[in-house]
């Protein structure tokens, strides 16, 4: 553990038990998929449909294979680096002084590694993607993304400062990649017929996706999960 990276995390980390009303607020924040990313997405939105965007539809594909890629590399970082403990579960960090808010729960996240940040993965991987389509609204959608989807988890100690940081770097980067990486010219005019081919199945698509995106795939997630429980235990029959 860096010294400034646990100073950093104590000094934010410092209001809690000031104000109840305040510690419930951020707690609430930090539950609220609504708030932690679907503000977010709706910026998306509005970014791909104002009237001035004319942006190509394969921008919005890559968008959303830019975001799959960065929670794949954040979740894949999280479950093959070493573990590292989320700060309100390390002896070390509480004795150094951690506060813990009340109404958080005792349990909350012990067996997830705390490197990266798979909310701020996102969050800035969707509020590049933002900003790559309008300057002035990518800057309050970082914004947002640091103080509202990110920051309230490092004041309740559920991540250290670096690991919002590093979460950032990799969205960031992934997104670039995902929306600058060369494709031959008869990419885009493909993927733009079958929008325009499948309209209807196109936007439905479209709307599952980002709505997954609002609340971290979290849904996703679990349907694969009990996916491969089920194959696992029909291949242990065999």
């Amino acid at each position: 553990m860096g010294e400034l990276d646990l100073k950093l995390l104590l000094l934010i980390n410092g209001w809690v038990g000031e104000s109840w009303s305040f510690d419930r607020l951020v707690l609430q924040v930090a539950w609220s998929n609504v708030l932690k990313g679907a503000v977010l997405v709706a910026l998306l939105w509005w970014s791909w449909e104002r009237p001035s965007a004319k942006l190509p539809v394969l921008m919005i594909v890559r968008t959303l294979a830019g975001s799959l890629l960065a929670v794949a590399v954040g979740r894949g970082m999280q479950n093959f680096l070493p573990v590292r403990p989320r700060p309100l579960h390390d002896p070390a960090v509480t004795e150094a002084g951690l506060k813990l808010a009340h109404d958080l729960p005792a349990d909350i996240l012990r067996n997830m590694s705390s490197f990266p940040s798979d909310h701020a993965v996102l969050a800035f991987a969707i509020a590049t993607a933002v900003f790559l389509a309008h300057r002035g609204v990518g800057i309050f959608a970082f914004g947002w993304a640091l103080f509202v989807s990110t920051l309230p988890r490092v004041y309740l100690g559920m991540h250290y400062p670096f690991d919002v940081l590093g979460g950032a770097v990799i969205g960031i980067i992934t997104m670039v990649l995902a929306a600058y990486l060369p494709l031959p010219a008869r990419a885009g005019h493909a993927v733009s017929q079958l929008a325009q081919s499948y309209r209807g199945w196109f936007y439905a698509g479209l709307f599952l996706m980002t709505y997954q995106m609002a609340n971290l795939f979290v849904d996703a997630r679990i349907l694969l999960n009990v996916a491969a429980d089920i194959l696992s235990a029909f291949f242990d029959r065999l």
